[in-house]
């Protein structure tokens, strides 16, 4: 009987009810931590989002810089690099009318000009250059190569500017040349597309021809004269020894 009174009592009922809030608590705290987790994803991708969003405006805006607020460390070397770019041009002018090159397509004479020699190709091969030195100038501005480290730096900083400036202006050139093909073919009722006609393939042909050759005289033109810019920027430099 005393048994059975002990295991009927209320305190013995009591003894159990803590047990059993012990064991909501724990559930409840074990939820309120799978909860936290599942926010925790959450909360760290939108931060991720945030500094990537942040760092993509400020790359944008660095890349702006460029070009509206330039350093330019050497202000006469923007003019030097487009005199290289235009006399390259008119070397390819002279080896094409010597035939030792294929011919431009950009180098058409100028009827208002006196025939007189090679009088009349001066023109175009001086307004083409000046695209060409155009396209060069957003390239250095693109890829900082008028900063003193373009030419101040080692050899190797000094082309790497420089052929990141070519690659850019390449680009440029490439684009344009698209653009210009394209309206010039659809004036004259011609598709602008390979496999169109005879007529047509030949046309792109030689202007692909004449690009391939920009590109090359610009790009062993510009390299040379800013290995000698770095060269003239060291200590053992002809302007350093004088």
């Amino acid at each position: 009987a005393p048994t059975i009174h002990l295991l009927a009592s209320p305190e013995g009922n009591q003894t159990d009810r803590p047990a059993s809030n012990g064991v909501g608590m724990v559930e409840e705290s074990k939820m309120a931590e799978k909860a936290g987790e599942s926010s925790k994803p959450e909360t760290s991708f939108e931060a991720e989002m945030s500094a990537a969003f942040e760092a993509g405006k400020n790359y944008g805006s660095s890349v702006r810089e460029r070009f509206t607020a330039p350093t330019v460390d050497d202000p006469g070397l923007p003019y030097a690099d487009a005199l290289t770019s235009i006399s390259a041009t008119l070397l390819v002018a002279g080896l094409s009318l010597s035939g030792l090159i294929p011919p431009v397509t950009w180098l058409q004479p100028a009827e208002w000009m006196p025939a007189w020699r090679a009088l009349p190709y001066i023109p175009p091969a001086l307004i083409h250059g000046t695209q060409l030195a155009t396209c060069w100038t957003l390239g250095a501005l693109a890829a900082n190569a008028y900063d003193r480290a373009a030419f101040c730096a080692d050899l190797g900083t000094s082309l790497s500017r420089t052929w990141r400036a070519g690659a850019f202006a390449t680009g440029m050139l490439l684009l344009g040349t698209q653009i210009h093909t394209y309206l010039e073919l659809s004036a004259v009722g011609l598709e602008p597309f390979l496999g169109a006609s005879r007529e047509v393939d030949v046309i792109l042909i030689n202007i692909a021809n004449s690009v391939v050759i920009d590109v090359v005289a610009q790009a062993s033109a510009l390299t040379a004269f800013r290995i000698y810019r770095w060269w003239d920027a060291q200590a053992g430099g002809p302007t350093k020894q004088r």
